[in-house]
Parts: structure tokens; sequence; C-alpha cells
């Protein structure tokens, strides 16, 4: 009899589970690279995916470069979670390199900063403000 106590606590559902972020849908990416050369960041973040506190999705950015104007493509998979109530933790994979967004939650805004490190030790951060976009 424990053994099958135990297996069935081992037995878990794949099955997504309620969300509880209602972050689902389109939101509006701005932010600013700080370092190591400044850029300008605009274009869309989409949440496709939602399960317990955890969601996936995808960013698209535009990187327009503060010293010469030339702008750049930018866009990779987005997976992260919720920390409380109003904290969002993610990691955008951008250019092979993931970069680390941390955020507050007020309202349909998200702001905060992020940070990325490239496989050849170029650290990159800056900061990020997410707004949904209404339909």
């Amino acid at each position: 009899m424990a053994t099958s106590g135990l297996l069935s606590a081992c037995l878990r559902s794949t099955e997504p589970q309620p969300s509880s972020l209602a972050l689902n849908g389109s939101w509006s990416y701005a932010g600013v690279q700080t370092g190591p050369v400044r850029e300008t960041l605009s274009g869309t973040l989409v949440i496709s995916r939602e399960s317990g506190t955890s969601f996936q999705g995808r960013v698209d950015l535009v990187g327009v470069n503060g010293l010469t104007g030339m702008s750049r493509a930018l866009s990779g998979l987005v997976s992260g979670s919720a920390s409380g109530v109003d904290v969002i933790d993610f990691d955008a994979d951008i250019e092979s390199t993931p970069r680390r967004h941390v955020g507050t939650i007020v309202g349909d805004t998200i702001t905060g900063t992020w940070i990325g490190s490239s496989s050849d030790g170029t650290v990159s951060s800056g900061t990020f403000r997410i707004v949904r976009e209404t339909n």
C-alpha cells in the first residue's frame, strides 16, 4: 500500500494549469540598452501560453544604435514566471544570448531592468517598459 501512495504522489499531470497571471496577448516593448553600446529598443512582446505562474511567448524588436543610427532586428523566444504578486522574471533569447528581465507589474504596465551576457563575455544591460496593447 505504501508503494501505491508513493507512486500516485509522483504522478503529475502535464496539462497546463490555470494561469494566475493574465498576461496573454500583445504588449508594446520599449527599452534602452545602456551598455556596452547605447541602443534604443522598440517592438512587440507576445505572450502566447500561460500555466500557473509561468508563461512563454516571443519578442520582436528593432534596436537603433545611439551613435550611428543603424538599426538591427532582434527576436527570440521568451519564457518566465511571476514571483510574488507584482514581480515578473523572464528570459528573452535574443541573438542566442538570454537577456534576463526583472520587472514590476502595475496595472497593464511592466517596468524593470535586464542584463545579458554573450559567449565572448560581453555583458549588456538596460531598462524596459512594456504596456499591454488594447484591441
